[in-house]
């Protein structure tokens, strides 16, 4: 019945909407130039990838080193009328013809934003992404990301055709008043990094662990102190050779984990290398597996930072207001991680590391063993910094830094030589 309301809404309004989307194709042409449109993979019903098409709003202005400016240097006063009116959604008509999309709906956001997403708020993507929705009626881009997924979860638990109706009438309403185009602070919506520990759910099924190595313990030991789940077992693809996991036995290989979970079941990936943690945390995702975040409860961890799904806060660590941590990060036993950092997908800091505020951590580098990394840096992906160094200066891509102050490895071992 929806999808026989939607082809036949669009049908009608199409003597409208057709020569105001070629006004507006020719308008964009003459602001922004070629493209007009603007395309992108988004996840459709259940998760599925299609290519989602909107007019541009946005330049392509670049830095000095071809990386895209952030989306407030780009977006024109041209761009911003375009968003305010919502104008620059008019071709995802086409995806409603096509049966991709609603009227009514979730918007559809990222794929990257699938792995993120708690078990609850993945709910969103059991009906088709809408063009307007229940959370756009209710605040648009000014509400946080879990007050827009609980309300898009509610949509999928309560729609019906009078609600759609209601829906489409708010929307047109909000958008003529133009409110909550952004967020305070933001061009347009702050991207997705995580939820705050408070909107996490633990368990209750097994929490079953990836590893059985001295990480995999430690994952186990502090699962077991947190008492969220009704029981903890490890895998490892080294079974039956290896029979136990200090106190825990090993209860089979990790590999095919996936097909043999329960839904109530959550996997936590224990492993040490970084680029097989997150292939694994990938595996996962596609086998529709909950992916467990495990915090030790000595731990402290502000209700104000981001916590991605698959990653560890050991004993004594603390983790600071606006810090965001990416995809199986590991905030190891007694480590610190100041106000505001960015800790990308699979980073790893070391036991009794400290990180002072605003510093990013690139994609699988290292911060080892009591070391030290001094506020406002930038440390590049898939570094590796010595134990009890003391970073004080950016560091760039694969670079392995040591010592007091921290220098590239390879310069002490020139100096050295």
């Amino acid at each position: 019945m929806k999808r026989f309301a939607d082809t036949l809404l669009v049908l009608i309004s199409a003597p409208i909407t057709l020569p105001l989307a070629l006004v507006v194709a020719v308008l964009v042409r003459a602001n922004l130039g070629s493209p007009i449109l603007f395309q992108q993979v988004r996840p459709g019903l259940n998760g599925a990838p299609f290519r989602i098409a909107k007019f541009r709003s946005m330049t392509d202005r670049r830095d000095d080193e071809g990386q895209l400016l952030p989306d407030r240097e780009r977006l024109t006063v041209f761009g911003r009328f375009l968003r305010a009116t919502s104008l620059d959604e008019l071709p995802q008509l086409i995806h409603v013809l096509k049966g991709e999309m609603s009227l009514v709906g979730p918007r559809p956001l990222l794929m990257t934003y699938l792995a993120l997403y708690t078990p609850r708020q993945a709910r969103r993507h059991e009906v088709r992404p809408g063009i307007v929705g229940w959370a756009q009626v209710n605040g648009r881009n000014a509400l946080s990301w879990p007050d827009r997924f609980e309300l898009d979860v509610w949509y999928v638990d309560h729609q019906s055709l009078r609600l759609d109706l209601l829906i489409m009438w708010r929307g047109v309403w909000r958008v003529l008043r133009r409110e909550g185009i952004s967020q305070p602070g933001e061009a347009t919506m702050e991207e997705f990094k995580g939820n705050p520990i408070d909107r996490l759910t633990f368990g209750p099924g097994r929490l079953l662990v990836i590893g059985g190595g001295g990480h995999g313990k430690v994952v186990a030991d502090a699962a077991q102190e947190a008492g969220h789940w009704s029981a903890i077992e490890i895998y490892d693809d080294r079974y039956p050779e290896l029979a136990n996991c200090g106190p825990w036995a090993v209860a089979g290989k990790g590999e095919g984990l996936e097909r043999s979970v329960s839904p109530e079941d959550e996997v936590m990936v224990a492993i040490g290398n970084a680029d097989k943690r997150l292939a694994l945390l990938d595996r996962l995702a596609r086998g529709g597996v909950r992916v467990a975040t495990v915090v030790h409860p000595s731990s402290t961890v502000s209700k104000h930072a981001t916590v991605a799904p698959g990653s560890f806060i050991g004993a004594g660590s603390a983790v600071g207001p606006g810090t965001a941590l990416g995809r199986g990060c590991i905030v190891n036993t007694n480590a610190s991680v100041d106000h505001d950092c960015r800790l990308h997908d699979g980073v790893h800091i070391c036991p009794g590391t400290h990180l002072a505020g605003d510093v990013t951590v690139g994609r699988t580098s290292w911060i080892g063993i009591g070391s030290a990394v001094r506020e406002g840096l930038t440390i590049g992906d898939g570094v590796t910094v010595g134990a009890g160094a003391a970073v004080v200066a950016d560091v760039a891509d694969g670079e392995t830094v040591v010592g007091v102050p921290a220098r590239s490895a390879k310069a002490n071992s020139g100096a050295d030589a």
